[in-house]
């Protein structure tokens, strides 16, 4: 009778034991969310707009927060003030390294317009507030917390977590990424993996949930154009100014479309997004190269900015410069575009074509920065881990190998031979995703908390050696 007894006071227990489990991780990931807050709020109080940078108060910031924890890091700089932070923890060594990518540096922010002041890292509301909180302050914040409590629980995975925080992605990486490319690579030997920004957890109409990993970017192109004429005064005008021809060549440009071009991994992303959709799209995007032949669902597709983006080369105009005074006619007037090309695309014919669409001797084409798009393999251990991390942690949520418009630093990493993805663990919205780079750019406690954890699950996920 006493055996009987004592079996139900185990079972009692253990039932108790179980149902305390998800308030426990409850618990844990309020504390995290809570931990990264403070951390991204204090990231985004430094600031370090690109231009001119200054990443490495920020990253003197993060590596006084992972000292705290028992881990120490190096603050590595390629210039005076551009600090890129390395750290590695330690695993059991079964598997190869696994990298976790972010960058220090963010876009220039207008206070303008914002609800709250862009670099006040205010906590209001449930939210952290501020320029980088998602893009890409937000990815370091859950990143060096997921190492942190990694570190704090004495868990051995089965490889090396290394931790890289950079500077200067958002002008292209030289002064970052591909400075430790260049001069560091010693930092990410052997590694078989990097995590970086790049795509995420879309939520979708109705509260559907997709789980795209960015194994593709396009492309940059960014080009200035320059046209020349006399100076003079602006009383006085000739019939041709430096002025009126770059207007008139930005004019032409905005007139020149692009063609389609479908290529291969786009053609596989839509197709795997297409059971997600209703008849007739599900089999238009089953089927989208014949679909892309019918003008009427061509005009509708690319009405789409991130659908068009994804099946041409596009065009950009950005920055403008003239004169310096209203009555003076310049010599020189000036623009930036930002093209983005498809992978297959080479620069100088792309750079070919313009040029012909403008036809003025008199505006010159300079390239500003330019490499060859790169990919990683959608079938790898890694995507396979998120795979498992969406059946766990995501309701079965399907996973699907994406392309993005825009370019990241982990074409520096896929050209030292690291397979490089783009997948942040937060769930976003079109509109979360729009404050990237614009006004009331904010990222919830809760979606910090869930990301540390899910990241955790990740890491744990990753297979090890076959």
């Amino acid at each position: 009778m006493r055996g009987l007894h004592f079996r139900r006071a185990v079972l009692v227990a253990l039932l108790a034991w179980l149902a305390a489990v998800p308030v426990r991780a409850a618990d844990t990931a309020r504390r995290w969310g809570d931990e990264a807050a403070d951390l991204l709020a204090e990231l985004i109080r430094i600031d370090t707009s690109n231009p001119p940078g200054g990443e490495t108060a920020a990253a003197q910031a993060l590596a006084r927060h992972l000292a705290a924890a028992g881990i120490p890091s190096e603050v590595l700089e390629s210039a005076p003030g551009r600090g890129n932070l390395y750290a590695r923890l330690q695993g059991s060594g079964r598997g190869r390294p696994v990298v976790l990518l972010s960058h220090l540096d963010v876009v220039p922010a207008d206070p303008r317009g914002w609800r709250v002041p862009p670099f006040a890292g205010l906590r209001e509301g449930g939210y952290v507030w501020g320029r980088g909180a998602i893009d890409c302050k937000g990815v370091t914040a859950i990143q060096a917390t997921a190492l942190v409590a990694l570190a704090r629980s004495g868990e051995r995975i089965d490889r090396d977590v290394i931790l890289l925080a950079t500077a200067d992605e958002e002008a292209g990486g030289a002064a970052g990424a591909g400075w430790l490319a260049q001069h560091r690579p010693d930092l990410v030997q052997g590694a078989e993996y990097v995590l970086n920004e790049g795509d995420d957890i879309h939520l979708l109409q109705g509260g559907r949930r997709v789980v795209q990993v960015a194994i593709a970017e396009k492309a940059p192109c960014w080009v200035r154009l320059t046209a020349t004429g006399d100076a003079g005064h602006g009383a006085v005008p000739p019939r041709e100014t430096a002025v009126t021809r770059l207007v008139r060549a930005l004019e032409k440009l905005r007139r020149y479309r692009t063609p389609v071009r479908l290529t291969p991994v786009v053609e596989t992303y839509f197709a795997a997004l297409a059971p997600l959709e209703p008849e007739p799209l599900r089999t238009r995007l089953l089927h989208l190269r014949t679909a892309l032949d019918d003008p009427t669902f061509l005009a509708e597709f690319t009405r789409n900015p991130r659908q068009n983006a994804l099946v041409r080369d596009t065009i950009t105009p950005t920055v403008l410069r003239g004169s310096t005074k209203t009555n003076v006619i310049p010599a020189e007037a000036s623009a930036e575009l930002d093209c983005r090309l498809l992978p297959g695309e080479a620069p100088e014919a792309f750079l070919g074509r313009l040029a012909e669409a403008i036809g003025d001797a008199a505006v010159r084409l300079e390239p500003l920065l330019a490499f060859p798009a790169s990919a990683s393999d959608p079938d790898s251990g890694f995507v396979a881990a998120v795979r498992q991390l969406a059946r766990r942690e995501l309701g079965g949520a399907p996973v699907v190998p994406s392309v993005i418009p825009g370019f990241t630093d982990s074409h520096y990493f896929r050209d030292l031979g690291i397979a490089s993805y783009g997948f942040v663990p937060f769930v976003l919205t079109d509109a979360d995703e729009r404050a990237v780079h614009g006004t009331d750019e904010r990222i919830s406690v809760e979606n910090l908390g869930a990301g540390v954890r899910r990241l955790l699950v990740l890491l744990r996920a990753l297979p090890g050696p076959s």
